[in-house]
């Protein structure tokens, strides 16, 4: 019995399951309940793991699961503009702001190039129909060449095997090495060592694996990192600036810049 079916790492994930959402029967928070996909593919991950502990990398393979074979599709909100800009391309009068929208997750990465088309719950379209890459605005296919590529999708399979191989990069192993696909046991913590000279990184955090409709998912590519010959948005303030600065009121300051994580 699944009592806690989470959808980090999985919630990315659009499948067109209209089956009633599932609730633990056994589990004391009767509020929340969970997608029937995700509890299906937790359960397949923990049944088949405890089956194949010798060769893990075959787990999900072993059992049939009736999302299998469609295409990963990510379905995110339409708040960017050049991702409205590339839907009404397409349709002028469907795309909107605050729709929705899906991208495909491809097999091999592809920098600079996000897929886009309207939100559709037809799964037999997806391989057929007509993307926009957000960057040019070409309109392309799935299994289509572009840029010397093939735009093949992931399958729903292939993304729960990715999750479960996911190696977990926050700790070390029993052996105090660094985790991999194969890791298991109690893990340790992994300690930081701080070199100078320091690097400066934005906090923003990648929402991917929690919430599949932010439209960072998109093109996330880390923190932004701050350095002296970085943009005038990027770069740090100077000594002179910060000495400036810390005789204004944080009132003013949180008024004109709209945080006060800039300005600490």
């Amino acid at each position: 019995m699944t009592h806690y079916p989470s959808e980090h790492g999985l919630g990315i994930v659009f499948v067109p399951d209209n089956r009633a959402r599932y609730k633990s029967p056994d589990c004391k928070d009767q509020e929340t309940d969970y997608a029937r996909w995700i509890v299906e593919a937790w359960e397949r991950l923990l049944a088949n793991h405890f089956r194949s502990l010798e060769n893990p990398q075959n787990a999900t393979v072993s059992r049939f699961f009736r999302f299998d074979n469609l295409p990963a599709m990510m379905r995110v909100r339409v708040t960017t503009p050049n991702v409205l800009e590339a839907l009404r391309k397409r349709d002028p009068g469907s795309a909107k702001p605050y729709n929705f929208a899906h991208s495909p997750i491809l097999l091999e990465e592809f920098p600079e190039c996000t897929l886009v088309a309207p939100a559709s719950k037809r799964s037999t379209e997806w391989l057929t129909r007509d993307y926009t890459e957000i960057h040019t605005g070409d309109v392309v296919k799935l299994g289509s060449k572009y840029r010397d590529k093939t735009l093949t999708p992931q399958t729903i399979s292939y993304t729960i095997w990715k999750h479960f191989l996911h190696p977990e990069d926050k700790s070390l192993g029993p052996d105090g090495e660094a985790c991999n696909e194969y890791t298991s046991g109690l893990l340790k913590r992994r300690p930081v060592l701080a070199m100078l000279p320091f690097e400066y990184i934005g906090k923003e955090v990648e929402r991917r694996g929690q919430e599949g409709e932010d439209p960072g998912v998109l093109e996330y590519s880390g923190p932004i990192q701050y350095g002296a010959r970085k943009t005038a948005n990027t770069r740090p303030a100077d000594a002179a600036l910060i000495q400036r600065a810390s005789r204004l009121p944080k009132k003013l300051l949180r008024r004109e810049f709209g945080s006060l994580s800039t300005c600490d």
